[in-house]
């Protein structure tokens, strides 16, 4: 995987995603630790992991390179929008 196709398809990667894994992705693009993200959100690092493994399936991120291009993505992203509307 590489950034371009992280660029590519940076909207598919906010509708594939959870809210909450939404904002752990942006969390770690900020370059956050594990255990600052898990206090920040209110969940344990155990559940931490949990939708870090979620991103990374969901993502199909198998290396380094491939989370490093998904974290640039929106390193400088700011403002993402991470609610989405849930259907009724």
């Amino acid at each position: 995987m590489t950034i371009v196709r992280f660029r590519e398809t940076r909207k598919s990667i906010i509708e594939i995603l959870s809210n909450r894994e939404m904002e752990v992705l942006l969390r770690l693009a900020k370059g956050e630790s594990r255990k600052s993200i898990s206090e920040q959100l209110g969940i344990s690092v155990l559940t931490y992991d949990e939708h870090r493994k979620n991103i990374k399936q969901k993502l199909r991120l198998r290396t380094q390179a491939d989370w490093a291009s998904a974290i640039v993505l929106f390193r400088n992203s700011g403002s993402v929008t991470v609610k989405k509307e849930i259907d009724k």
